[in-house]
């Protein structure tokens, strides 16, 4: 049976799901053998790399997900083959391989749109009770997954997030100029502004500390995530979609990386900031925080904003998590469950 993977993706920006999905496809791609695994993506896919065993068609014109239900369902079921979709979502009419990266979206659902919600409970209802096998980023996101989908029980394989994409980036030297930063004189957060992220907890901790300065790289999708940022301490600096390279640049300058989320299924920015060489690395006191860092991370609530800064600043702690995650193992345990299909 042939595999064919779901390249919507590539024609959307880069952020932790996008990231992974690239990783693990680079990796699956010196893996495989023969033509029994596609890509398919859609025209406008951007930054897809050269592949040598993974054959990569083009069918229809904009990713999204009428492409997904449509084009990419519809040349899955022509070839009589299975999808491999590494980005929480899938077509609801083929056969299917799905990694769900966390379910948040029921934990939390004020934090996104009233549309969204019904969408996407509707498609994990699917994709759980349908799918021949699920992957999940850690641990804790397998129990969370079971816990609200308990058809998903015992088809969950755990291929964890990793860090060695950040080996291959060369840092941006003249980042701190260009955001008007100094080397070691700001804390710097690294996601997404909705509402999940906590930017509050920077916005709060800004205020206890007027003298310090608050650099936070990424964007927002008002379509996907509700709430609204409010306005901001002058100390705190929305630096928008920042570059691998500007990211590394500000990770390793900064005086402490901050990534304080109320919920994540993995937490890959810390990971980042700690493979970068980030001097001290803050999260989340969370069940999944404690997971993937252990002792390398220093932990805080993310809904009490009376911490010392300048002191958990000063914690410096080891990189020995770093051991356990890689994109090479990742991309063998997912190619090891496809093996059972390919087979066929």
């Amino acid at each position: 049976m042939k595999v064919v993977i779901n390249g919507k993706f590539y024609g959307q920006k880069k952020t932790g799901v996008q990231r992974y999905a690239g990783e693990i496809v680079s990796r699956l791609d010196s893996l495989c053998e023969g033509n029994d695994v596609e890509l398919l993506i859609p025209a406008d896919a951007e930054g897809v790399p050269a592949l040598r065993n993974i054959k990569v068609v083009v069918r229809g014109k904009k990713a999204g997900t009428l492409w997904e239900q449509t084009t990419f369902s519809k040349y899955v079921k022509k070839q009589r083959a299975i999808a491999l979709c590494l980005c929480n979502s899938a077509p609801l009419f083929a056969p299917k391989i799905v990694c769900i990266h966390d379910v948040k979206v029921c934990v939390y659902p004020e934090f996104f749109s009233l549309k969204f919600r019904l969408w996407y409970r509707f498609l994990m209802k699917n994709i759980t009770k349908t799918a021949k096998a699920l992957f999940t980023v850690s641990e804790f996101s397998k129990r969370e997954i079971e816990k609200y989908y308990p058809k998903a029980k015992g088809k969950i394989t755990v291929a964890p997030n990793a860090w060695q994409h950040f080996e291959r980036g060369i840092s941006d030297e003249e980042t701190l100029q260009k955001y008007g930063l100094k080397r070691g004189e700001y804390f710097f957060a690294m996601s997404s502004l909705e509402p999940n992220k906590n930017l509050k907890w920077i916005v709060e901790s800004a205020k206890r500390s007027p003298a310090e300065t608050f650099a936070v790289a990424g964007g927002v999708n008002p379509k996907v995530f509700s709430g609204k940022i409010g306005e901001l301490p002058e100390n705190v600096r929305l630096l928008g979609y920042v570059s691998d390279g500007e990211a590394r640049s500000l990770m390793v300058d900064c005086k402490a990386f901050l990534f304080v989320t109320f919920y994540e299924g993995f937490g890959l920015p810390p990971l980042e900031a700690l493979a970068a060489g980030a001097p001290t690395v803050i999260v989340s006191d969370t069940e999944v925080m404690h997971e993937v860092f252990g002792g390398d991370a220093v932990f805080v609530p993310p809904d009490k904003f009376d911490c010392d800064l300048g002191l958990l600043a000063s914690q410096r702690k080891g990189n020995a998590c770093l051991e356990k995650y890689s994109w090479d193992r990742s991309a063998e345990t997912v190619y090891r469950v496809l093996g059972e299909y390919l087979r066929k």
